[in-house]
């Protein structure tokens, strides 16, 4: 018979309480295990959480770990989180890779299908590649970063069965968001003309958007067994799923457009057959996962309601930080309208945004796997370890960044040409990318300190730091140098820019103010409603 884990906890209380105080003062956290008198000063010292609040209440395996933990130095550490964090990097590196080449080929594709009209047809993509940005990737994306996080912690403090609890409360609030994204989606060509956009590109747009409400609940699925299955550190499988994905559905979006008479309509459809493939592909894997097998409490409508309030808050906060950094290249695109000749600015933009997107392939490997690697340590109450891993991720950020500048610097013209013949497009574009390189090594480090928020669960704070840096300071400032120093769309960037460097300060600043035992503990015991606290849980042997 399973002892129950308060009975449980409460024994290993009293009996190791001693090493437990022991323990504490080793990893020099920010709890003092002995109570405080009444006559304890308060002050700037006083430990971040009282002792009658948090008992830190570690299982056998904890413990060992955390002694462990504090006798490395912090080089065995860090070569040691360096070669694991490598190991889900690359694989994850080649997935994100894999996730993006269809959007590119469906791009390079979508700018043929009609040559007379390749830049309409293209500025149309670009719009409807933006809507869907914002909405399937600010909204279901966002959310996913939330879910991966509170999966990361359970799995890091060994609650398998709570892993698959908050997958079944994800598949709810993703439920409930359906409803919106359908509304938002069908209504793409009435809102780009009420924003400005030219109606015979907003009309094109329409049309693909509505393509693209196919792939929605293709996309939640897979999000919600990628967050499961990541958490894990299981990431080939998806490598394998998206290179399969890419294969048949680049070959179905050919066909349907070059060899049917659907043109631009079929090419968007291989969008939606890439994702269906790809859920395909997964599922067998979550059915066979060991994890899965073992620890899977069946569906229970009462646990996963009871979880949906924390995960919707930090839902919430996740997707206000993704749409709050997409909004700044999002207002980039839709001022990039308003200006004369705006199909080719347009144009040029979306190609200066895929090459970005290509260029930091790598860094989002990087960037996930890192948040992985955070969230498991500090699931399990490794704080040292945690904060070593953040400064490996940002450092890493940074030089992958800029390096991917560099290359981007040679592939600019041939790049730029493979999206469209007509050469006004091309050329602006590649101007356009040799003008802004220096963004991409910034932009590298704030996505690595965006990586650290996520893992912390401080998704809230991220949000704020990017409302207020790249739409409150960004866009205002891009407009003063598009306008007044006549600057064109690369002064746009150029506001973006500023409010990137504001936001890489801002955030150094929080780190190194920030206490990570605090977090640790957040992390380990914040993952579960008080109601179901009492309940049994499942620890299967990483």
């Amino acid at each position: 018979m399973e002892i129950p884990r308060i009975v449980h906890d409460e024994l290993l209380h009293q009996v190791d309480a001693p090493q437990e105080e022991h323990l504490l003062a080793v990893r020099r956290a920010s709890v003092n295990p002995r109570p405080s008198g009444p006559s304890d000063a308060v002050g700037e010292h006083t430990p971040l959480l009282s002792a009658d609040k948090v008992d830190a209440i570690l299982d056998e395996e904890e413990k060992a770990a955390a002694v462990a933990d504090s006798q490395l130095t912090t080089w065995d550490i860090a070569r040691v989180e360096t070669k694991r964090l490598l190991a889900v990097a690359f694989p994850m590196m080649i997935a994100v890779m894999l996730e993006m080449f269809p959007d590119l080929a469906l791009s390079m594709m979508m700018g043929h299908t009609d040559v007379a009209h390749s830049t309409q047809i293209l500025a149309a993509y670009q719009l409807s590649s933006l809507v869907q940005m914002m909405i399937i990737g600010g909204l279901i994306m966002g959310l996913s970063s939330a879910i991966d996080t509170m999966c990361s912690h359970a799995f890091g403090a060994k609650r398998m069965t709570e892993l698959w609890r908050i997958t079944q409360a994800a598949t709810v609030v993703y439920l409930m968001c359906l409803p919106f994204i359908a509304v938002v989606l069908s209504s793409g060509k009435p809102m780009l003309v009420a924003m400005g956009q030219d109606p015979d590109i907003a009309d094109v747009a329409g049309r693909l958007l509505l393509v693209s409400m196919l792939l929605v609940p293709f996309c939640i699925m897979y999000a919600v067994v990628k967050s499961a299955l990541q958490a894990q550190n299981i990431v080939v499988p998806f490598v394998l799923a998206s290179l399969a994905s890419f294969i048949l559905s680049s070959v179905a979006a050919y066909v349907l457009a070059f060899h049917t008479s659907l043109g631009y309509i079929g090419v968007a459809l291989g969008s939606p057959i890439g994702w269906m493939l790809k859920v395909v592909m997964v599922l067998p894997v979550v059915l066979r996962n060991r994890v899965f097998v073992e620890s899977w409490p069946g569906w229970d409508w009462s646990e996963a309601w009871a979880r949906v309030p924390s995960i919707g808050r930090l839902g919430v906060s996740s997707v206000l930080m993704m749409t709050f950094q997409m909004v700044g290249f999002s207002f980039i695109s839709l001022l990039a309208g308003m200006l004369p000749n705006a199909d080719v600015l347009i144009a040029a933009n979306g190609i200066f945004i895929s090459v970005i997107s290509l260029a930091f392939m790598p860094l989002l490997g990087i960037c996930i796997a890192g948040a992985i690697r955070m969230g498991n340590a500090l699931g399990a109450g490794q704080a040292r370890r945690a904060r070593l891993i953040s400064l490996i991720v940002m450092s890493a950020s940074l030089s992958v960044s800029g390096v991917a500048a560099g290359i981007v610097a040679y592939i600019a013209a041939p790049y730029a040409r493979a999206f469209t013949p007509n050469a006004e497009a091309t050329s602006v574009a590649t101007d356009l990318i040799k003008e802004l390189l220096p963004l991409l090594p910034l932009l590298g480090f704030a996505f690595g300190m965006q990586s650290v928020f996520r893992a912390c669960g401080k998704q809230l704070l991220c949000a704020q730091l990017n409302f207020v840096c790249l739409f409150v300071l960004g866009v205002p400032l891009g407009l003063v140098f598009a306008i007044q120093f006549d600057a064109g769309i690369a002064g746009l960037w150029a506001g973006n820019m500023a409010g990137t460097i504001i936001f890489a300060v801002a955030g150094v600043c929080w780190l190194r103010s920030t206490s990570w035992e605090k977090m640790a503990h957040d992390a380990k015991h914040g993952a579960r409603p008080a109601e179901f606290e009492d309940g049994a849980d499942v620890a299967v042997a990483a």
